[in-house]
């Protein structure tokens, strides 16, 4: 989430202001990883960059959200790209797009001809994964799983951390496609699944790389295909990242944005430190798993995206989808 890149589109200044240098000649991005949030989004990103014919930036690109848009970042696009024109498909990656409801109305205006493509995972265990994630970064206050979404459902958190709705809203997919579908039509989207992504890649991105227009044919060596973004749900390496980003971000006093802090040298060497103490030691005792919900929980998650899992299973038609999850009760 907060990888974004922003290269030469968009530097997000102390003071919450952006910059941004003149756009290079060159044609806009031609198809937009949208989403889902917390669902191998950047897996499906690094993927399509191996291609040689395709050149999307590294991390996540938000120039059509507030308050970069309408600042000039989405005539900058161009300057991310740096193959000559007409050398590389261009593209972009922001997964928080699919589940703003702004968002799908901009890329239409802008990107009229845009293919978009969405990765889906199981909601329940992307609202889990999604609030580890927020927890990190400091959106939103870390608790026990069962009290935090409790806390959520219950929309008790919402004043007081305004990004704390996104954890369950965005995955309410089926709106969020109804949404899209308003806008563009059913063949400039192309929908996977989380778990056929990664469990056949080779299958998935031969699909991707002919919706985005390059040789289908092209594979990966066997070992550039792997999972990316590992969460992180030890409470103790939460705190310490959360500490580490408190020095590294100066957060709006909402919390609902950050802005990188103009750091000193010693500032970079505490950072460095934690982040080194993190990856190389901390990482390894943290089996990489989020703790199980209570059932009364997981119910209570099913309830809530029930109707929207109807919704869903009418969209996914389209595109002959009906993942096992969508199948199931939970």
């Amino acid at each position: 989430m907060e990888s974004e890149v922003a290269g030469s589109v968009m530097d997000e200044t102390r003071d919450g202001t952006t910059r941004h240098e003149p756009s290079a000649a060159g044609p806009m991005p031609s198809f937009v990883v949208i989403g889902a949030q917390k669902s191998a989004s950047t897996f499906l990103q690094d993927q399509l960059s191996q291609h040689p014919d395709v050149e999307i930036p590294e991390g996540e690109v938000r120039a059509f959200e507030e308050p970069f848009y309408g600042d000039g970042a989405v005539e900058a696009l161009p300057s991310l790209y740096v193959r000559p024109v007409g050398e590389a498909v261009r593209g972009i990656k922001r997964p928080d797009y699919l589940g703003r409801p702004e968002i799908p109305a901009r890329l239409r205006a802008h990107l009229p001809d845009a293919k978009l493509l969405v990765v889906l995972r199981e909601p329940v265990a992307r609202a889990v994964s999604s609030y580890y994630h927020f927890v990190r970064h400091g959106f939103v206050p870390l608790a026990p799983i069962d009290e935090a979404m409790a806390h959520l459902l219950a929309g008790e958190w919402d004043r007081r951390y305004p990004r704390a709705p996104e954890v369950l809203a965005y995955g309410r997919y089926g709106e969020h496609l109804e949404r899209y579908l308003g806008h563009f039509s059913r063949d400039r989207l192309l929908v996977f699944d989380q778990q056929e992504l990664i469990k056949h890649p080779q299958d998935s991105l031969r699909r991707a790389f002919a919706f985005v227009g390059v040789d289908p044919d092209f594979e990966l060596p066997p070992r550039s295909v792997r999972a990316s973004n590992t969460g992180v749900y030890s409470p103790f390496r939460l705190r310490m990242l959360r500490t580490k980003n408190r020095t590294r971000f100066t957060y709006t006093e909402s919390l609902d944005r950050r802005y990188p802090r103009r750091m000193t040298p010693w500032g970079w060497l505490y950072n460095a430190s934690l982040v080194g103490l993190d990856r190389l030691v901390l990482s390894h005792f943290d089996e990489g798993r989020p703790p199980a919900l209570s059932a009364p929980t997981r119910q209570a998650l099913t309830d809530y995206y029930a109707e929207d899992r109807d919704r869903l299973g009418a969209v996914l038609k389209h595109w002959d989808l009906s993942p096992d999850w969508l199948r199931t009760s939970d």
